[in-house]
């Protein structure tokens, strides 16, 4: 820069480069004055292996949201200048964190300048809550990572994954960081989630409050206002009118210290984005709808786009020619604002799906989706999402639809008689007995062996088996093993055990086996330990930085089922083809017929592949798109629709970008009168992991009648006690989960087996659900003896012979909640307590999940009678939680 006098020359110069990334700075010619270099500071180095993995985690969010950003059209021309302003709603000490939208750095600098760093943003349906909330993301990520501000890793989450009665806060955020990220450097031999989140290095950034049902939001706020600590930062996303009705019932609510809450956009801010984002040789058609905006602030269309969310359905539905944004000027149309939103909403897909012109000159050239197919298809994810109460729309999860669930069985049949004849024809060629279905035992065999070793990566990883994730490099084998040792649900004492002596085992048996072949079940029992500790190290996680992917997830699932195709299943079948091979050696009364090890290999192969979620995956695809339901390519028709802007993306899943459009595509949202926003809107209830229960569904809404109504029942009550006596009958129920997995192996041996043809061989089929009709029946038969009191001093209960008795002192809090019982959650719920620090602990039988113990289990719905919760709230001293 050159600053003149009067006169003939430069008599002030001045040098300055702002933002220079060179290494060596040439000036040329001849130097007056000073030399200003002005460099922004470098990222805080990681010196620390818990710096490194920090860092990582950061880029890693980085890219990732940026894409979701990209997708979105956030900032493209800029960002709408949604005005925020400190809300009332919330309980928050004043401390006023307003600004606009599109200055979203200046917010970001305030945030970090609250004590605690929590924040409450509120706002209507498409109010722009998720759009700001990524744009905080980023700047922050940002500021860490090219300014070198040394500022938390803001990790941004759905709640849907997090059932607040269950687990602790930071153990969930822990175990997410831990599923998402696996790949981080570890940190003394650890995964740093732990540590991230123990020193404070983390910003949680919490979406999709007001989308759980509300007795979930009630545990979710009080969780975290007990939970977070004196200095836990948090970032909490609600819809105004939900975080409203949690604040005036809710003893326990978070302390944040700032809320903000999104103003209706400004029409004259509205049209001057518009006018910034359409294209320059369209702007005679949307003048009028411009100069509409500017001189009419009440009408229609102007109350229509005052959120975010509709600005960029108008936007996006009349980008292109020879759409004319015009025509919602008609009033005779849109004569209110919700006429308007309506046809935004129904213009959205078309748009997202414009015919694209051939290109024949590429190798994947566009694909083009029928706007109306688009939609259909759409709809019917929408609604399956709805029926499952949840707002994550998974590929593995597309099983539950009903078809799919119906032709489960028939399906199976099927394909397991078809694999039976094929392997009968391939192990004739072979040159086999020649029986009809000769191999049928040894087919049988490997279905059993195969049951046995996918049961012992059950037992390893816990339920985790059953829904899919980015498995580890079977190449990488240390590595694999040391994922499968950090992730098993056993103990660590077991776990050790297992991961360092089972090779030596393993090997020794197989040695002893092939050196002095004296027992030939040696050989088999070592191809099959062999082959469940090989299951084990093929199920652990990957050990992959960046977060997963629907794509990246389903491709790993295909290569599990691949590697126990080519891998687990012939280990088996070399353990028959030795134990035939010692048979052999020690009788020597014939040849080793190695055709029956190829047949265990069958059968194990047709296990593994029946019996995957890749299978549940290819059938419910397969026969959805039979019936015109989705499309046979349906992973690239999410892709595109993400690129499109109608999903978003996170942690391996899909979600629709707006709960209002997933209701509207849905046909659940009917006709109100006039206004903006979704405030009316029935929010999706979702379970943890997605998966349905009967708390959650229509049965979590039922209103019982008061105890002593109900049929053997007895209630005294006075102004100091409740009383409940009676005999009761209970039925079983936890029987028929491991019922229905060996209804389904022996399905499979039937099948595959080539025995289908013999009505025998269906006995079992009818024997097990019989056998499990019985247990139900017989646990019907006795009456037991219950008893609930319940004083101002204590609160004890009896069921037959056991009984317990908790003293209100010793108490802090008492909630219904579902019975935990030998390491598993039932059907049922009931009355627990959790006792306070220090207070005598009740004996072990009673004790549920999170320090919780059971006092009496009521029933399968979570609802109790109205006279039961009204004397515990008034009983308990204030310790009830609804």
């Amino acid at each position: 820069m050159t600053e003149f006098e009067r006169g003939d020359g430069p008599t002030n110069i001045r040098n300055v480069v702002t933002d220079s990334t060179v290494h060596y700075l040439v000036q040329i010619g001849v130097l007056n004055g000073e030399l200003h270099l002005t460099v922004p500071p470098r990222a805080v180095a990681a010196e620390t292996p818990l710096g490194l993995a920090e860092e990582r985690l950061a880029r890693s969010l980085l890219f990732q949201w940026r894409a979701e950003a990209d997708a979105w059209d956030m900032a493209d021309p800029e960002p709408l200048a949604v005005r925020w302003v400190h809300s009332r709603t919330a309980l928050a000490p004043g401390a006023e964190l307003g600004g606009r939208g599109d200055r979203v750095g200046t917010m970001a600098g305030a945030l970090l300048g609250l004590d605690r760093r929590r924040l409450l943003i509120l706002g209507g349906a498409g109010a722009g809550k998720t759009t700001l909330a990524v744009l905080l993301t980023l700047e922050l990520l940002a500021r860490r990572l090219t300014r070198g501000e040394d500022v938390p890793v803001p990790v941004m989450l759905s709640l849907e994954s997090w059932d607040a009665e269950r687990v602790d806060f930071h153990d969930w955020l822990t175990g997410r960081i831990t599923e998402e990220h696996p790949g981080l450097p570890r940190v003394d031999g650890l995964h740093p989630a732990r540590r991230l989140v123990s020193e404070r290095r983390l910003l949680p950034v919490l979406d999709s409050l007001d989308e759980l049902p509300e007795h979930r939001r009630t545990a979710v706020l009080g969780a975290l206002g007990r939970q977070l600590g004196q200095e836990g930062g948090v970032v909490l996303i609600c819809r105004t009118e939900p975080y409203r009705e949690l604040v005036a019932t809710q003893r326990d609510v978070l302390r944040v210290d700032s809320a903000i809450e999104a103003l209706p956009l400004d029409p004259a801010d509205v049209a001057s984005y518009l006018h910034r984002a359409r294209q320059p040789s369209r702007a005679a058609q949307w003048a009028p709808l411009l100069d509409e905006l500017r001189s009419a602030p009440d009408s229609p269309v102007s109350r229509a786009l005052s959120t975010p969310l509709m600005v960029w359905l108008l936007r996006r539905g009349y980008e292109r020619a020879p759409a004319d944004p015009g025509e919602l000027l008609d009033r005779r149309r849109f004569a209110t604002a919700w006429q308007v939103e309506q046809h935004l909403l129904d213009r959205i897909v078309p748009a997202s799906f414009p015919p694209l012109p051939p290109a024949p000159d590429r190798l994947h050239p566009p694909r083009r989706w029928e706007p109306d197919r688009a939609r259909a298809w759409l709809s019917f994810l929408a609604r399956l999402m709805n029926r499952q109460e949840t707002a994550e729309l998974a590929w593995w999860r597309m099983f539950g639809a009903p078809l799919p669930r119906a032709l489960a069985a028939p399906v199976l049949i099927a394909v397991g008689i078809a694999l039976s004849v094929l392997i009968d024809l391939g192990l004739g060629a072979v040159g086999g007995s020649g029986r009809p279905f000769g191999f049928g035992t040894a087919v049988g065999l490997g279905v059993a062996l195969a049951g046995l070793v996918r049961t012992a990566g059950q037992g390893w990883f816990g339920d985790e088996t059953s829904t899919p994730r980015r498995r580890a490099n079977p190449l990488r084998f240390a590595g694999a093993l040391r994922s499968a040792g950090r992730n098993g649900r056993l103990g660590r004492a077991w776990r050790l055990t297992v991961v360092i002596g089972g090779p030596p085992v393993i090997l020794a048996l197989v040695l002893f086996q092939i050196l002095a072949p004296a027992e030939e079940v040696l050989a088999l029992v070592g191809a099959v330990l062999l082959a469940a500790y090989l299951m084990i190290v093929l199920a652990a996680p990957s050990d992959t930085v960046d977060a997963a992917t629907p794509d990246s997830l389903l491709r790993s699932e295909r290569t599990s089922v691949l590697v126990t195709l080519l891998v687990l299943a012939p280990l088996l079948a070399a353990g028959i083809g030795l134990m035939d091979w010692s048979r052999t050696h020690r009788y020597r009364y014939h040849e080793v017929d190695w055709t029956y090890a190829l047949a265990t290999w069958c059968g194990a192969g047709a296990t593994f592949l029946l019996l995957s979620p890749w299978s549940r995956w290819l059938l419910a695809r397969c026969s959805l798109a039979l019936v015109g339901r989705l499309p046979w390519p349906l992973m690239t028709f999410l892709r595109d629709a993400h690129r499109a802007g109608l999903l978003q993306r996170t942690a391996g899943t899909y979600r629709f970008r707006n709960l209002r459009l997933q209701q509207h595509l849905a046909a659940k949202a009917g006709p109100r009168q006039g206004g903006s926003g979704g405030a009316g809107i029935p929010a999706p209830r979702a379970t943890p992991g997605g998966e349905s229960t009967v708390a959650t569904g229509p049965l979590a809404d039922l209103i019982l009648p008061p105890a002593s109504t109900w049929r053997g029942l007895t209630v005294r009550r006075d102004p100091n006690s409740y009383l409940l006596t009676g005999r009761v009958r209970t039925v079983m129920l936890a029987h028929w989960g491991p019922l229905g997995a060996l209804l389904g192996l022996q399905l499979v041996r039937i099948t595959v087996s080539g025995t289908w043809d013999r009505l025998d061989s269906w006995k079992p089929m009818i024997g097990l659900p019989a056998l499990g009709l019985l247990v139900m029946l017989i646990s019907l038969l006795p009456r037991r003896h219950i008893e609930l009191h319940i004083t101002d001093t204590f609160i004890a209960a009896r069921t037959g012979r056991h009984r317990c008795r908790y003293e209100w002192r010793d108490v802090d809090e008492v909630a219904v909640r579902r019975v935990h019982l030998r390491g598993r959650d039932t059907p049922v719920h009931g009355i627990h307590v959790r006792p306070r620090p220090g207070a005598p602990l009740p004996p072990a039988r009673r004790r549920g999940r999170d320090g919780w113990y059971l006092v009496q289990p009521m029933n399968v719905v979570r609802t109790l009678p109205p006279d039961l919760t009204e004397a515990l709230a008034e009983l308990s001293g204030g310790r009830w939680r609804p």
